[in-house]
């Protein structure tokens, strides 16, 4: 039984302690550290190392949405790494959809600020309108939850306008809806997805040299802004900054085999990856493997057949196992053989 002259005051203050409202996390090294670190192995696809730092930050921190949206983002890249895998874009849907989950509670506990809850939303949703977009092609389901993450961009932004993380959401929505093609934009204005294409690049600008954790985020965005802007050579600047930041993310090989082939420049393409194979071999057999797998399919697309083959054979005789990679070989192998007389 409590003692009304000590007892109750103890235990108010007690209580009162475990409600006071958390700081933002960037201001807590570790934590910051762990995010900093998670999202840059992300980046470089060394999936199993992001996470285990996401579990990390979901385990310290249960009821705050990081380390289960930093999850999520594991996901989204394991995607782009094998398209059409079905297995993976389920866990990503529901890494996502957890994510959300936890974002939209702990906005309701106000035990972390608003603005930093808001912005993990803002990139869950974000991020799920991102894979509906490069995964399914499902621009329509992209828009609405566009609009979601957008609404929360704004949010944020009304509460502290220096908050530039969000604003990699706010400059891919006033970009891509500003760019709508016109027989879309009637009925995404039904929706409300309004947007304005040079705000949107301005956005991201300032996103890329000011966001605390974004900017590469930023710079993925703005690179396909860029792409779909027929910038070539801007985008290509940016590319190659991804690239010499994330030596091991294949996928972006996959990104400078379609700026080439956008343009028609098969044989240009071709040529760079012989000079990566070049590059890498000796850091990373494995990557100088993948650089060869472009080169053969730039190749083909020119109907260079002996070509692909050669480099085919090249690429066979590396010795190295990587499962993913190995599977890429044999279909684009199987392509080839397809196409022999």
């Amino acid at each position: 039984m409590l003692n009304s002259g000590y007892d109750a005051p103890m235990l108010a203050w007690l209580l009162s302690l475990l409600f006071v409202p958390a700081g933002f996390l960037y201001n807590d090294p570790a934590a910051d550290q762990l995010i900093r670190q998670t999202m840059q192995s992300t980046y470089n696809l060394h999936l199993a190392d992001a996470r285990e730092g996401a579990k990390s930050l979901e385990s310290r921190f249960p009821d705050h949405p990081v380390g289960y949206t930093l999850m999520a983002e594991t996901y989204w890249w394991e995607a782009q790494m094998d398209p059409g895998n079905a297995g993976i874009e389920n866990a990503y849907y529901a890494a996502q959809k957890l994510a959300a989950e936890k974002g939209e509670a702990a906005l309701k506990l106000t035990k972390y600020p608003r603005t930093e809850v808001e912005a993990y939303l803002e990139y869950a949703y974000g991020s799920y309108a991102q894979f509906q977009v490069t995964q399914k092609g499902a621009y329509f389901s992209a828009l609405r939850m566009g609009l979601r993450a957008h609404k929360y961009a704004e949010e944020v932004y009304a509460l502290d306008n220096t908050y530039y993380d969000i604003y990699v959401g706010k400059g891919a929505f006033n970009y891509f809806t500003g760019s709508l093609p016109a027989m879309i934009k009637p009925f995404a204005f039904l929706i409300g997805a309004r947007g304005n294409r040079d705000l949107g690049i301005d956005e991201l600008k300032t996103a890329m040299s000011k966001a605390r954790y974004a900017q590469t985020e930023a710079r993925i965005i703005y690179y396909t802004a860029m792409r779909e802007e027929r910038n070539w050579p801007e985008a290509f600047r940016v590319l190659a900054t991804l690239r010499s930041d994330y030596k091991d993310n294949f996928v972006l090989y996959t990104w400078v085999t379609d700026w080439h082939r956008m343009q028609e420049k098969n044989l240009a393409g071709a040529d760079y990856f012989e000079k990566v194979f070049s590059e890498e071999i000796k850091r990373s057999p494995t990557m100088a493997k993948y650089a060869l797998l472009e080169e053969v399919q730039l190749q083909d697309a020119e109907r260079h057949r002996a070509d692909a083959l050669q480099t085919m054979a090249r690429l066979k005789a590396i010795p190295g196992v990587d499962v993913l990679l190995a599977k890429k070989i044999q279909a684009m192998d199987k392509t080839l053989r397809k196409q022999l007389p």
